[in-house]
C-alpha cells in the first residue's frame, strides 16, 4: 500500500484496518551501559518515494493517520485506499504534520557518541462538498462529506472496469489500467475511501501542503495494510515506513518474515557527515543478504524512555491525537522496501506481547579509536525478532563505500 503520491501517479495508499507491534531483539553482549549523546538521525527523507502511515491500535479499534509526500498540484492529488468497513465523517479528521516529523525523530536510525570518549569535544547533543455525481449501476456512493481541504466519498463497486470509469468521470486522476489492481479488493468486499482536495476549503483554511488524513476503523479484528494498488505506476524502488502504536508490545508481519537491523557495533569516523548514505547502504545490504521478502525493524521501544534520545518522547497529547489513550505507548517502525515485481501479498499484521527494546544504533569512535581498527573484515548478523540468525552482512562491502 502506501505508495509514494505524485503528479500523474495518483492511486497510492491502500490501508485496511487494525493494528500491531513489532519487537526488536538486542544483542546484549553489545549493548553499553549508555553514557553518551546523540550525534545524528537518519530522517524518512532520506529515503526516495516514501509513504509514512501510523497505525494505533487499543480497545478493538484502529486509527490509521497517513503522511502524502506528494509535490504536485493539489487538484491533480486523488487518493484510493480500501477499507474494510464504511467510514462516517465522523470516523474522518485531519491532523498535524508535526505528529509525524515527531515519530520519525523519536524512532529514526541514530549515530550515537559516548561522552568518556569526548573529553576535548565537549557533551551535550549535537547535531465545497463531494464532486460526486450519480453513480453507475456497478459503482454505488454510500457516503460523501468534507473534512477539513478533503472531499471524500465512500464507494461500494462490482465490477473494477466500472469504478475505473466512475472515477474519470468524476475527475479523479487515476492511470490507465488500474482496473486490475482494483479488481482483488471488489473480491474481498472492501469499500473505497476516496478523496480529493476541495480547492476552496483550502484556500479558505491557508494551508499550502496537503496535511496527514487519519480515519479510524471499529469492532473489524482483521489488521492489514494493502499497498498494492501503489505499484500501478511504480518504476523504481518504493519504501513504506510504518509507525506502529500499541500498550500491548511489538507488532510483527505475519505474511512476511520480519528481521531486526544490524544494530549496536562501532563505526569508523568518517562515518559522520555520511551517515545517512550509511544507514541506506546498510538497509540495502540487510535485505539482499537474507534473499527473501522481508520487513525490517528499525525500533521497538516504549515512549516512556529512550537511550539515547534523538528528541523529547511523545507525550500523551501526542498520543491521543494518533489514537491511543494511554500515557504511554510502546512504537515499532518497521520498514519495506518493494518494487512493482516484489512483494505481491498486501502487509497483514499481529500484535505480540514482547516488549523487548531494540533500535538502530550505531557507535562513532574519535580518531585514536579508528587507528587500530580494521572495520573491514567485520561481520553483522541478521536476525529475527526471536534472535535466529537468518543471515549476516559483510561490514566490508558497507564500509568501502565510504
Amino acid at each position: 500500500m502506501l505508495l509514494k503520491l505524485r503528479l500523474k501517479k495518483i492511486i497510492k495508499l491502500s490501508i485496511v484496518g487494525s493494528l500491531i507491534l513489532v519487537s526488536m531483539s538486542i544483542d546484549v553482549k553489545k549493548v553499553r551501559s549508555f553514557c553518551g549523546f546523540f550525534v545524528a538521525k537518519v530522517d524518512a527523507e532520506m529515503f526516495n518515494n516514501r509513504s509514512q502511515v501510523a497505525i494505533a491500535h487499543q480497545d478493538n479499534q484502529t486509527t490509521y493517520s497517513l503522511a502524502f509526500d506528494y509535490k504536485g498540484e493539489p487538484e491533480e492529488f486523488a487518493l484510493i485506499l480500501p477499507v474494510p468497513v464504511v467510514l462516517k465523517k465522523q470516523d474522518v479528521r485531519v491532523i498535524s504534520p508535526k505528529l509525524f516529523q515527531r515519530l520519525d525523530d523519536f524512532t529514526a536510525p541514530r549515530l550515537v557518541e559516548y561522552d568518556f570518549f569526548n573529553h576535548d569535544r565537549g557533551g551535550g547533543p549535537r547535531g465545497g462538498g463531494s464532486r460526486a455525481r450519480l453513480p453507475r449501476q456497478n459503482v454505488r456512493v454510500i457516503e460523501s462529506f468534507t473534512v477539513g481541504e478533503y472531499d471524500i466519498v465512500i464507494l461500494s463497486a462490482t465490477e473494477s472496469n466500472s469504478l475505473e470509469s466512475w472515477l474519470r468521470k468524476n475527475q479523479y486522476k487515476i492511470p490507465r489500467g488500474a482496473a486490475k489492481y482494483l479488481q482483488p479488493y471488489i473480491n474481498k468486499k472492501l469499500f473505497f475511501f476516496v478523496v480529493m482536495v476541495n480547492l476552496e476549503a483550502q484556500e479558505k483554511l491557508g494551508f499550502q501542503n496537503l496535511r496527514p488524513l487519519q480515519f479510524t476503523v471499529k469492532n473489524y479484528p482483521q489488521i492489514m495494510l494493502p499497498f498494492q494498488l501503489g505499484k500501478i505506476n511504480s518504476e523504481d524502488t518504493q519504501n513504506i515506513i510504518v509507525y506502529f502504536l500499541s500498550k500491548t508490545g511489538r507488532a510483527e508481519v505475519s505474511n512476511y518474515e520480519n528481521v531486526v537491523i544490524p544494530s549496536n557495533f562501532d563505526v569508523p569516523l568518517n562515518i559522520e557527515s555520511k551517515f545517512g548514505e550509511f544507514y541506506r547502504e546498510l538497509l540495502t545490504s540487510t535485505i539482499q543478504a537474507t534473499n527473501k521478502e522481508i520487513v525490517v525493524i528499525e525500533y521497538a521501544w516504549d515512549t516512556g524512555f529512550c537511550d539515547p534520545c534523538n528528541t523529547m518522547p511523545l507525550n500523551s497529547q501526542e498520543l491521543n491525537d494518533l489514537g491511543m489513550n494511554h500515557r504511554q505507548a510502546f512504537i515499532t517502525r518497521l520498514h519495506l522496501q518493494y518494487t512493482k515485481n516484489t512483494y505481491n501479498q498486501d502487509l497483514e499484521f499481529t500484535i505480540t506481547p514482547d516488549k523487548t527494546l531494540s533500535q538502530g544504533r550505531y557507535i562513532l569512535l574519535p580518531i585514536e579509536y579508528n587507528e587500530d581498527r580494521d572495520y573491514f573484515n567485520n561481520k553483522v548478523k541478521i536476525k529475527n525478532p526471536s534472535s535466529q540468525v537468518i543471515s549476516e552482512v559483510e561490514l566490508k562491502k558497507v564500509f568501502e563505500k565510504f
